[in-house]
């Protein structure tokens, strides 16, 4: 931790000035290339354009909601005892005859739910490079083509081969769109926006799971016609949205950025030349340094995807799977008469709630203190529903007459994980990357989460056969706590922070001089 924290600088070290207040090697007396940029006020820019530019990357991560939300619904449909037909099975001879009929067994039905993780790995290896070749929107597009593709595979299946194609396809798409997703977000919106709109993200990704509950008593092939529906329509809404200004004025399109920039901002906005000339002296100072893979030997890159890294390994132990996995024992015990889908829309619905109040939340406390006030609830209600499965291990009539704490509990869990651990990841690394390391960084930290999340889905089971369902869920505990320190030590603030001041954070006095003498020798552009 110490390493990470070592060149951090407070906060109050900052102040929003334009970059001419940056240590250039002109204070030496030497002649420089760097732009005199005007303070930027972006709080009277209009909201609606941008929030209207974001609809198709938020709605991607509403469709990978839709794939993860897919498996508890029908899987009751698709999976009877070794695959063969049983008596309590309402099947008639026809259904049975039929070639649109399929039933799984118990392993088909496990690699149907986890090899979305397989495609989604992949897709965040490559989706860095492929959205700094093509273009944000551009990806964004190929990613919904992605998602229609690989529903029409599932709707259509006849075989399990023809699920597990489509959950490869799907979260191929899926691990592309967490990569790309956030990046259009962070450079399409201003600072006062950003947090609001990348909250979303996840919110977004937590309505997508409860549609699929609310379609869960229809049959498995209607529910996948209609998840179908929603990659095609959103497909049609990337057509009318401008790509991002910083790719733009990377690939020197520099009339195309302006005009990303009027759509975004508004025809009244003032400060359009200004952000273009801060976006093209950020570019320079990139291209001032031959991108190498030795990049990430400087701390001003390292840093940062190692908070990201960390990020996302601790949403993934903070206990989730845990809760979630649990989640139909805890309504049982509860003494509630509930239908498994009447208790997984519930679930949903405060995973929603909680993950929209995020939006609010981060930019009244910011992204540190929630992330803390997040991580410390999560950590003391998963101590106790460990506590509660302790006590239910060893006097279950007692644990029985409280059958509302795991109740309470599960959904407070949910609810303080929903609001900043389970969103605030995805929005702090994207804030955090260097805008020249952003496509490998962000996809880096995308893999982590997905391969994360696969092994601890996979050793979830063994967990609870050697420790019990309370030990395991007193490790995930202790793992919340470490997320406590980290929180403390390592998380920095980047609330209001433009993305030059928050590379700052990360910079040593070398890397400032490196980049000031290698410009020094480019030709001016401006």
């Amino acid at each position: 931790m110490a390493a990470i924290n070592k060149a951090f600088v407070p906060e109050d070290d900052f102040k929003e000035t334009s970059r001419q207040d940056r240590p250039t090697s002109s204070d030496k007396g030497s002649t420089v290339c760097h732009v005199d940029i005007e303070r930027i006020d972006d709080s009277n820019a209009p909201k609606l354009p941008q929030i209207l530019a974001t609809l198709p990357a938020l709605f991607g991560a509403f469709v990978l909601g839709t794939y993860l939300g897919w498996c508890s619904p029908v899987q009751p449909q698709l999976k009877s005892a070794n695959g063969t037909i049983t008596a309590s099975d309402d099947i008639t001879t026809e259904d049975q005859e039929s070639v649109w009929h399929l039933l799984l067994d118990e392993d088909q039905m496990s690699w149907v739910g986890s090899l979305i993780n397989v495609g989604a790995v992949v897709g965040c290896l490559c989706g860095g490079f492929l959205m700094d070749r093509f273009g944000r929107k551009v990806i964004l597009a190929a990613v919904f083509l992605l998602y229609t593709a690989g529903w029409l595979l599932i709707t259509l299946g006849v075989h399990a081969s023809m699920l597990y194609v489509g959950r490869i396809v799907g979260g191929l798409a899926g691990g592309v769109c967490c990569v790309v997703a956030p990046s259009y977000i962070g450079e399409t919106s201003t600072i006062s926006m950003r947090g609001a709109l990348g909250m979303l993200f996840s919110a977004m990704m937590s309505a997508g799971i409860l549609a699929t509950s609310l379609l869960g008593w229809l049959d498995w092939r209607w529910i996948s016609t209609i998840c179908t529906l929603f990659p095609v329509l959103v497909l049609v809404g990337v057509i009318f949205v401008p790509d991002s200004p910083y790719f733009l004025v990377k690939q020197g399109r520099q009339g195309d950025a302006e005009s990303s920039l009027l759509w975004l901002r508004g025809n009244d906005y003032n400060y359009v030349k200004a952000e273009l000339s801060r976006i093209e002296a950020l570019i320079v100072e990139d291209a001032a340094q031959e991108s190498r893979f030795s990049d990430i030997t400087r701390p001003a890159v390292y840093k940062p995807v190692l908070i990201g890294i960390g990020l996302m390994v601790l949403q993934q132990l903070s206990g989730i799977n845990a809760a979630l996995f649990n989640s139909v024992e805890i309504f049982r015990l509860s003494g509630s008469s509930l239908d498994g889908l009447v208790s997984a829309v519930i679930l949903n619905f405060v995973l929603l709630v909680a993950a929209l109040s995020s939006s609010i939340l981060v930019e009244r406390l910011g992204r540190k203190v929630l992330f803390l006030l997040s991580e410390t609830l999560t950590c003391l209600s998963v101590f106790a529903l460990g506590g509660y499965f302790y006590v239910l291990e060893n006097d279950r009539e007692m644990a029985q007459r409280f059958g509302w704490v795991p109740l309470t509990l599960l959904i407070f869990f949910i609810a303080v994980f929903a609001a900043g651990v389970g969103p605030l990841p995805w929005l702090v690394s994207g804030e955090l990357m260097p805008a020249k390391f952003k496509g490998p960084g962000s996809s880096i930290v995308a893999f982590t989460n997905w391969i994360t999340s696969f092994i601890v889905t996979k050793a979830f089971i063994d967990m609870q056969r050697s420790l019990t369902n309370a030990g395991t869920f007193w490790v995930f505990g202790i793992l919340c706590f470490i997320g406590i320190l980290f929180g403390i030590f390592i998380l920095p603030e980047t609330k209001g922070k433009t993305p030059e001041q928050i590379q700052a954070l990360f910079s040593d006095g070398k890397d400032r001089e490196n980049v000031n003498n290698s410009i020094e020798q480019r030709p001016s552009r401006f």
